[in-house]
């Protein structure tokens, strides 16, 4: 195994992304919203060649604010529900439409509320992501794919597992070494 994908393991096995409660309790400007999410997505993205440093811009986030995914800050400060809606929106967009992503986000918000829906976004990415670098170690771990969902969940369950997906088949694809004939 190479050094990048040893890196990303070891950062999947110790991953503890922010929940809800550790997220920022103070608003911050525009700047600092993107330092802190790129800081903390930066470790769950692999990093090789195709991968940009940044995941998070200013453009990306008036996208989201112009299409309605979430509310536009005040005073050009964004609060502790605005930082999840980015770290939401930015993983859930490599899987998915900006469309599918808010239809996604208002029905999870309205059934669960802010707080859980994230939380439990975040649980779930965690999941998959372990689960993803155990399949990659050659001892696969299917408890995460086998263990039932609510019906509401589900969609949520596997977008998380796609992300996951995704991550690693385009780092793998990026090592084939394939000769032209």
């Amino acid at each position: 195994m190479d050094s990048e994908i040893q890196k990303w393991i070891n950062k999947i096995e110790h991953i503890k992304l922010p929940r809800w409660e550790e997220l920022p309790d103070i608003e911050l400007y525009s700047e600092q919203v993107i330092h802190y999410v790129n800081q903390h997505l930066g470790y769950i993205f692999i990093d090789h060649e195709d991968i940009k440093d940044s995941f998070v811009t200013p453009s990306m986030i008036n996208n989201y604010v112009k299409h309605k995914i979430m509310t536009p800050p005040i005073k050009k400060k964004y609060k502790r529900s605005h930082i999840a809606f980015i770290i939401t929106i930015t993983i859930l967009k490599q899987v998915g439409s900006l469309n599918d992503v808010q239809k996604g986000i208002i029905h999870l918000t309205s059934v669960y509320g802010k707080v859980d829906a994230y939380n439990t976004f975040i649980d779930f990415l965690e999941q998959s992501l372990v689960s993803a670098v155990s399949e990659l170690k050659g001892k696969p771990n299917i408890t995460y794919y086998s263990k039932p969902v609510s019906i509401d969940l589900l969609p949520l369950k596997t977008a998380t597992i796609a992300f996951s997906s995704i991550m690693l088949s385009s780092y793998l694809f990026s090592k084939l070494d394939i000769k032209n004939t």
